[in-house]
């Protein structure tokens, strides 16, 4: 059925000129040959026969539509449109194929998109052919007009324009970015301009180690019994082509969305009798690799190929080279222009000398225009460029090259919406977020609504059972705390309005570090506001430049980010690796030095090998800074941490610890030498420039401490609620090491699975923590479970049912 529109030109009142028309239709059937292919300059890919075949054969089951532009009576235009659906996840190459699987089984429409694209679905080309290209600026407006009819009509996502040549980028980013369009660089073409008449021409214009390649190409028979032939009838032979192509879609890395079945290539044989063949390598007879090529009036097109990997030569017969190098032969007996080479798998195609075409891509998004910025980062951040395209035949005619990488910086730029140069632009660039948002599977900052215990409360008033908290003794709502810090509030008001080294301390922020520094048998400690400003404060108060920091790797971002506030030299050695440890502490022998670590690594749930790290500390003589925050309360008899457990104590010069997790609070503290504390006390600025506590929240931390000191059973029914449910996990076969903490990681080995189990965990009813780069390497993603004194055995038999049901899709 067709629609005409009109567009109102974009020209003053004095001047008379005709409207611009969109005749819309939705099968090229539904417009003669005659009428399409009457105007100048129409591309192959863009001819009736060859838009034909594509309708005929169902591809991807694509929704075509089409437009004759027109102005009056003069043609002004064709477009090609098409609606298809695109699976973007397959162009994350970090995704694995089974957590893919498992993603699309959890949220089927997980980087699903519906999208028209002005271009060609098998073809490399733009989609807008014009008879003047000077008539861009008035019809292009319309178009988009068009296209977003046609988008809302049929709930496309997203709008695209494909293979925008650069030579005609400037002109449509003028015209397509205040529509809401976002360019992303392409996948490049590949060409070659035919200037030989025969193949021996062209070996002579390659150097010496090239043409031996090429001439071995040429010997297949006699090396490997091949026979070849170029076929135009190949209908018969659609059965065996569709297996071939098969295998090179299922074995390649690179991008691919079509599916070319059985019908396309008979499709392909009957429509295009006189434009289209396949080269054909046999071997004994049967039929080993194909290549289909396409052809118009100037062009030469390799349009697609299929092999048997199990043919026993494959790898020497290197018959992808061959068949390019043959293809371009035919080209020349056919006296063609041009050789396409089309996109990805660049490397063979850059031997032949082809040029590299970079091709730029326009988006928008029909609802949200951060999405279309979303879009054509992941685009450009996903799609796979030719590694240089400075190759040898380029070199030897000494012919200037395209500068990709720059292209790709200009690109950048105009998505991020800020000059390279501005310190802003790393907003620009950042999508990480945006992507998962995009995608359907954010789920980071849950709003809660009350108390997180056993269980926690969505904003939603869904119930979910939590086993991602760090309060581990399960206190922030026990009576006692409570009233502890109702009453400070009462009597002391809400805050202090000032730093502890002038009008910010008060009587009980004293007794707080009396209590501390006894609990740790200490001479002395040290509060801060938060626990993360603890560290800050200690490291860059204790060290300094010419000093060095030894570090484990998987130590907490905040030690780090003492390091470097220190201005000291740190170093990082291989997580709970002694050797690797001892071996720098000789190679920095000479140095002033201390010893960094995590008793308890909060992401892994190891336990610091501090014998050994206090033994070597001895012999090196380096100091020892313990970070206790994840152990303090929970390990060790008398809940003091790691360094009771393993009687390290006296051998450590300064412990540190949160109030955040078992203290169900809030700030940080050191103990240690009343000479250290003191010089911390005096010479942190992160310490005295920042306001202290407020009472309400000493008053919490002194009512836990009593807690801790008097109810040793909190400890034992961590650790045996732990202990639980890591041995219910591993024996469903997940990945869950268990080192004797309240902490147990549940390893995926991908970041992307982790956060869509973290959201599809939520809907079932229970909550864990996703992990993934940079607290934890790649290999190490997954989710982060902790457990606490006050866990329900029910709750835990109902998380474990949860993970029950999912470890099918989890477990490799």
């Amino acid at each position: 059925m067709n629609q005409i529109t009109k567009d109102k030109p974009n020209v003053s009142s004095l001047e008379k000129t005709e409207q611009i028309s969109y005749q819309h239709f939705v099968s090229i059937r539904d417009i003669s040959e005659k009428v399409w292919d009457n105007i100048s300059k129409l591309p192959t890919p863009m001819r009736h026969a060859f838009l034909d075949t594509v309708e005929s054969s169902g591809i991807n089951n694509i929704e075509h539509h089409y437009l004759l532009i027109k102005q009056g009576n003069n043609d002004l235009g064709r477009a090609n449109l098409y609606l298809t659906k695109t699976d973007f996840s397959t162009f994350d190459t970090t995704l694995p194929q089974e957590s893919r699987e498992t993603i699309k089984r959890w949220f089927p429409k997980f980087m699903d998109f519906r999208i028209l694209e002005c271009g060609f679905f098998t073809m490399i080309g733009q989609g807008l052919s014009l008879k003047n290209d000077s008539k861009l600026e008035a019809l292009l407006p319309g178009l988009v007009k068009q296209m977003d009819f046609i988008a809302s009509k049929t709930k496309a996502d997203f709008c695209l324009f494909r293979d925008i040549t650069i030579d005609s980028y400037d002109q449509y980013q003028k015209i397509l970015a205040p529509l809401g369009y976002y360019p992303a660089l392409g996948f490049a073409n590949t060409a070659l301009d035919i200037a030989w008449k025969t193949i021996d021409q062209f070996m002579d214009s390659v150097n010496s180690k090239t043409r031996l390649k090429f001439k071995n190409c040429l010997k297949l028979k006699q090396k490997f019994d091949i026979d070849i032939e170029f076929v135009s009838d190949f209908r018969k032979l659609a059965p065996v082509l569709a297996t071939l192509w098969k295998n090179v879609h299922l074995h390649t890395k690179d991008y691919s969305r079509e599916f070319l079945d059985e019908k396309f290539f008979a499709t392909c044989a009957q429509t295009l009798p006189e434009n289209s063949e396949v080269l054909l390598f046999r071997h004994q007879g049967e039929i080993i690799a194909f290549m289909l090529n396409l052809y118009g009036e100037d062009d030469y097109v390799v349009l697609d190929w299929g092999v048997d990997y199990d043919f026993k030569h494959y790898s020497k017969a290197n018959l992808y080279r061959t068949a390019t190098l043959l293809s371009l032969e035919r080209a020349m007996a056919l006296e063609k222009k041009t050789l396409e080479l089309g996109i990805t798998n660049y490397t063979p195609k850059m031997i032949l000398g082809v040029d590299i075409i970079p091709l730029v891509y326009f988006v928008k998004h029909q609802n949200n225009t951060r999405h279309s910025k979303t879009l054509s980062q992941l685009l450009s951040s996903s799609v796979t460029q030719p590694e240089s395209t400075a190759h040898e035949y380029l070199a030897k005619l000494n012919t200037p090259y395209t500068n990709i990488k720059q292209i790709q910086a200009n690109i950048g730029q105009q998505q991020a919406g800020y000059n390279n140069n501005d310190l802003f632009a790393k907003i620009g660039r950042y999508h990480r977020a945006d992507s998962m948002r995009l995608s359907g599977i954010y789920g980071l900052y849950p709003e809660f609504n009350g108390a997180q215990n056993s269980t926690v409360q969505l904003s939603n008033n869904k119930d979910l059972v939590l086993l991602g908290t760090n309060s581990y003794l399960g206190l922030a709502t026990h009576p006692r705390v409570v009233a502890a810090a109702v009453s400070a509030l009462q009597h002391y008001g809400t805050g202090c309005s000032g730093s502890p080294l002038l009008n910010g301390t008060l009587d009980i922020h004293k007794l707080l570090e009396q209590e501390l520094a006894h609990f740790f048998s200490r001479q002395a400690a040290l509060l801060c506001s938060t626990g993360y400003q603890t560290n800050l404060a200690a490291i860059s108060a204790l060290a300094g430049p010419g000093d060095i920091l030894l570090m484990d790797a998987r130590n907490h971002r905040s030690l780090f980010d003492g390091a470097k506030l220190s201005g000291a030299d740190y170093m990082i050695y291989r997580h709970n690796d002694m050797a690797h440890l001892e071996k720098m502490l000789k190679h920095t022998a000479a140095k002033n030095k201390m010893i960094v670590v995590d008793s308890l690594f909060s992401m892994e749930g190891t336990i610091a090998d501090l014998p050994s790290i206090c033994k070597l500390a001895k012999l090196y003589q380096s100091r020892v800074f313990v970070d206790e925050s994840h152990a303090v309360g929970v390990i060790g008899h008398n809940g003091r941490g790691v360094c009771e457990l393993l009687n390290v104590e006296q051998d450590v010069d300064i412990i540190m610890g949160t109030f955040s997790k078992s203290f169900a609070a809030l700030g940080g503290f050191l103990t240690g030498k009343a000479e250290i504390i003191d010089y911390i006390k005096h010479n942190a600025g992160a310490h005295i420039f920042s306001a202290s506590l407020p009472a309400s929240v000493v008053a919490t931390i002194r009512a836990v401490l009593k807690i801790i000191r008097t109810e040793p059973e909190r400890r034992q029914q961590i650790l045996k609620k732990a202990s639980y449910m890591a041995n219910a996990l591993q024996n469903m076969g997940y990945d869950a090491p268990y080192h004797g903490s309240q902490i147990v990681p549940i390893i995926l080995g991908n970041y992307t699975l982790a956060l869509a189990g973290y959201r599809k965990f939520m809907d079932d009813g229970v909550y864990v923590n996703p992990v993934g780069p940079p607290a934890v390497p790649e290999a190490a993603s997954g989710f982060r479970t902790s457990y606490i004194t006050t866990h329900q055995w029910d709750h835990l038999d109902k998380a474990l049912e949860v993970f029950n049901k999912h470890r099918a899709h989890l477990i490799p």
